[in-house]
């Protein structure tokens, strides 16, 4: 007797990890200058290696930060800082090649005055999920039997592919008054559209880009720019039909010169489609001599459902702190979200945490001050409940008001993918059967609704034709009030 099999290979989760980490570091100020107060802080988190070994999960990178602050003859600045961080989440791992998937996000980042520089203070929040490769072999059919009797079952695993990349340049050019200087641009990148062409997909989006400038008479202001791009990506390799594409902005910068503003934006584009994959194997056996039995194993795998994607307004009150003066105008307003909670549900993942809004704003006396409020919210990632990785996040606050207490409006954009837990049954082996009773003679067997005419037919070692050739009348699912005659 012959047993064929087949390989299938699915990604397990093998682990789920989270930690905070502080980060403390001194910033140096750029040579020449001095720091009367830091207005505000743009922290850009960049994970460049991570580790996997038996002790843990060993992370490095570094916390990219732009600066606007003012000297302490109220002269205004800005500049770029970095820190760099090691950690380790430790963690007892067996395993090897197990694969990482990181989202970090920052829960705290703050700047204040430190002697003659300044010193970071930040708390970083990094969740690990170790997926597990394997490949599984299953029985998928058995030759040579004497009066083989089988049943076969359908196999479907479904594991992230990126089907396409493409990296793009989305320029724009405004007018500004001669003499304005670019103290600081932030932005992220919002696919508008989508469509599946014989090309590949087809995109329609905008760069939405946030600006601080500093005009020639030494006055700030803020400027939001939309610059609408389109492309197309080129999609390759298998897919299920259902490829999505991704954008991330790796790179802002914005230059004047005389009175033109010139923005440009590099954008990498991803396509991500479920690389599906079916096939039948049998799922148990018999034969009339009893000579073996199927050993049923099972494997819990991820399946992928695809990217999932967010964008929602939340609202709220900011408090001016009461040793602080009252604002007389709001020049501009950075926005920093922090997921503190995240919980699958039937209609998605419920994200719920905080916006770390920093107003920048002139008080009566004509100084500068700034301030970090709070706006809680909670909104729900669509898909079909399953297990959501986070991939990142992105935030753009407008301020309004005047006096102590400030409104505060957020546009919120969350994205992430999302799996399911699939539990995969299937005989990966066969065993040693305890052979078929001896002897010969007639039964009448009353079967039970659960039972059908395989299973009856295994268990006295007898083909369902023959079954079905000495009960005309014997049809499925059974009543429970059936009678089977049986001879041998």
């Amino acid at each position: 007797m012959d047993v064929e099999k087949v390989s299938f290979n699915v990604d397990t989760l093998y682990a789920r990890l989270e930690e905070q980490v502080p980060i403390e570091s001194a910033i140096p100020l750029p040579q020449g200058r001095t720091a009367g107060s830091v207005l505000s802080v743009t922290p850009q988190l960049q994970i460049r290696e991570v580790r996997v070994g038996d002790t843990g999960v060993r992370l490095s990178g570094q916390l990219q930060l732009h600066l606007i602050a003012e000297t302490g003859e109220r002269v205004l600045f800005s500049f770029d800082a970095a820190a760099e961080f090691t950690h380790l989440i430790s963690a007892r791992i067996t395993e090897e090649s197990l694969q990482p998937r990181i989202y970090g996000q920052l829960l705290k980042c703050a700047c204040h005055r430190e002697d003659d520089g300044l010193r970071l203070s930040a708390v970083l929040d990094l969740k690990v999920w170790l997926l597990q490769p394997r490949e599984i072999g299953a029985v998928s059919a058995i030759r040579g039997a004497v009066g083989l009797e089988s049943r076969e079952e359908s196999i479907v695993t479904r594991r992230r592919s990126l089907q396409g990349a493409k990296a793009l340049q989305v320029r724009d050019e405004l007018g500004v008054e001669a003499g304005t200087n670019v103290l600081e641009a932030k932005g992220t990148v919002r696919l508008l559209t989508a469509r599946p062409t014989v090309e590949g997909m087809a995109l329609e989006g905008e760069l939405y880009s946030s600006l601080v400038l500093l005009d020639p008479e030494g006055r700030l202001q803020e400027r939001t720019v939309r610059s609408p791009f389109t492309d197309t990506v080129k999609l390759e390799g298998p897919s299920s039909g259902d490829a999505t594409v991704t954008a991330e902005l790796t790179s802002l910068t914005a230059r004047t010169d005389g009175e033109a503003l010139f923005l440009s934006g590099d954008v990498s584009l991803s396509a991500y489609g479920g690389a599906e994959s079916r096939m039948r194997v049998m799922s148990d056996a018999y034969d009339e001599g009893g000579t073996f039995l199927c050993h049923r194993q099972e494997a819990t795998g991820l399946m992928y459902l695809g990217p999932v994607l967010k964008e929602d307004n939340v609202e709220g009150p900011l408090a001016v702190p009461n040793h602080m003066p009252e604002v007389q105008q709001v020049l501009y307003s950075r926005a920093l979200p922090a997921v503190t909670g995240l919980e699958p549900g039937e209609n998605g993942t419920q994200l719920d945490g905080v916006v770390l809004v920093t107003t920048v704003y002139r008080c009566d006396s004509g100084l500068l001050h700034s301030f970090t409020g709070e706006i809680p919210f909670s909104l729900t990632l669509p898909g079909q409940g399953g297990l959501t990785l986070p991939l990142g996040a992105a935030a753009f606050s407008t301020v309004t008001g005047r006096g102590r207490v400030l409104q505060g409006r957020v546009e919120l954009l969350f994205w992430g993918e999302q799996y399911a837990e699939n539990r995969i049954g299937y005989t990966d082996d066969l065993l040693a059967g305890p052979g078929t009773q001896p002897g010969r003679g007639i039964l009448i067997y009353a079967p039970d609704r659960s039972e059908n005419l395989f299973t009856v037919g295994k268990r006295f070692g007898i083909p369902q034709s023959r079954l079905k050739e000495l009960n005309g009348t014997l049809s499925e699912p059974f009543t429970g009030a059936e009678r089977i005659l049986i001879i041998k």
